[in-house]
């Protein structure tokens, strides 16, 4: 029963170890390039705040907020770490 049980579940957790290592490869890449993109946007906004508009100023600090790497790179990672931990209960649960 295990062994059949490996032999169906083997295809599905080779493609979520490959979702998890390109998913963390892109992740890192995007980080990097989006906390740069974040530091300019957020310069940006202070200047707006102090030229009088802080409307766009708050606006531009919020979209530079989710563009650092606590924001949306952040809810990635923690998306991946729900595939990883899928992936290590089945691998418990085929493995006994």
């Amino acid at each position: 029963m295990k062994n059949l049980l490996k032999i169906l579940f083997a295809p599905i957790m080779a493609l979520m170890w490959l979702a998890i290592k390109a998913g963390v490869a892109i992740t890192y890449i995007s980080g990097l390039a989006l906390s740069i993109i974040s530091g300019i946007i957020a310069v940006i906004s202070i200047v707006y705040m102090f030229t009088g508009a802080v409307t766009n100023g708050l606006i531009g600090l919020a979209i530079a907020y989710l563009l650092s790497p606590y924001g949306i790179p952040m809810f990635a990672i923690m998306i991946l770490g729900v595939i990883q931990r899928i992936r290590e209960n089945l691998k418990c649960l085929i493995s006994g």
